[in-house]
C-alpha cells in the first residue's frame, strides 16, 4: 500500500510505499509463466506510488471538515503584487512570505489562515494567473447538498494573465470543496470551512 505525504507546510514528496525505492532485485522461486503476473503487480504499485503533482484535497467525513491549510512558497511575483497593491509594501510583503498560499505551476492563492470564511457568504479567494487564461470555479458542499455551478472569475481590466478579482460566493454556510481552473485546465483544487 502506498501512503502519501500530506504534511502541510512542506513540498510534497513522492509517497513511500514496500517496493517503491527498488536497489533489490528479488528473486522468483515461481515458473516464468508466473513471473509476469508478477511484473504486471510491480509495474502497478510503481504507477501507484508515482507523485502525480496534484496535491491533496481534504474532504468532509462524518461531519468532520478538513479546511486546507499549505502554507506553500508561491512564485516572488505573487507576492510582490499584492505587497505593491498595499499602503506599507515592506510590511505586506513580510506577511505574506508566511500567508496560507496554495497554488500549482498555472495559479495561486491565498487561502484564510486556518483555511475558514468566518461571518461572510461571500468572501473572495482572488488567484494570481501564472500562465495565460480565464479562471472558472466550481464548488459542492461536502457536508450536504449545496452546490456553485461552473462560471468565470475575474473582469477583463485585469488581462488574461496575472490577478483575476473574485471568487464563489457560497449559499450557505457548511464544508465547501472549490475547484479553480484556468481555460478547463490546471485544475486547483482546496477545501474552506465557512461558517
Amino acid at each position: 500500500m502506498c501512503v502519501a505525504n500530506l504534511s502541510v507546510g512542506v513540498q510534497r514528496e513522492p509517497c513511500i510505499a514496500v517496493g517503491c525505492r527498488g536497489g533489490v532485485k528479488p528473486r522468483w522461486p515461481y515458473p516464468r509463466a508466473l513471473q509476469g503476473g508478477a511484473a504486471i503487480v510491480a509495474g502497478l504499485s510503481f504507477l501507484a506510488c508515482a507523485d502525480t503533482s496534484v496535491p491533496p484535497v481534504a474532504t468532509a467525513h462524518g461531519g468532520e471538515c478538513h479546511p486546507t491549510s499549505a502554507h506553500m512558497t508561491p512564485p516572488a511575483e505573487a507576492i510582490e503584487f499584492f505587497a505593491n497593491g498595499s499602503s506599507r509594501p515592506d510590511a505586506a510583503r513580510e506577511s505574506l512570505k508566511t500567508a496560507n498560499w496554495y497554488g500549482n505551476e498555472a495559479m495561486w492563492v491565498i487561502l484564510p489562515e486556518n483555511g475558514e470564511i468566518v461571518g461572510r457568504l461571500d468572501d473572495k479567494i482572488p488567484p494570481y494567473r501564472l500562465k495565460r487564461g480565464r479562471i472558472q470555479y466550481e464548488a459542492h458542499q461536502l457536508d450536504g447538498r449545496g452546490v456553485v455551478r461552473l462560471q468565470a472569475i475575474g473582469v477583463d481590466a485585469y488581462g488574461d494573465v496575472g490577478f483575476a478579482a473574485g471568487g464563489p460566493a457560497f449559499p450557505t454556510v457548511g464544508c465547501w470543496g472549490v475547484t479553480y481552473t484556468l481555460d478547463g485546465r490546471d485544475p486547483l483544487s482546496f477545501v474552506l470551512r465557512v461558517r
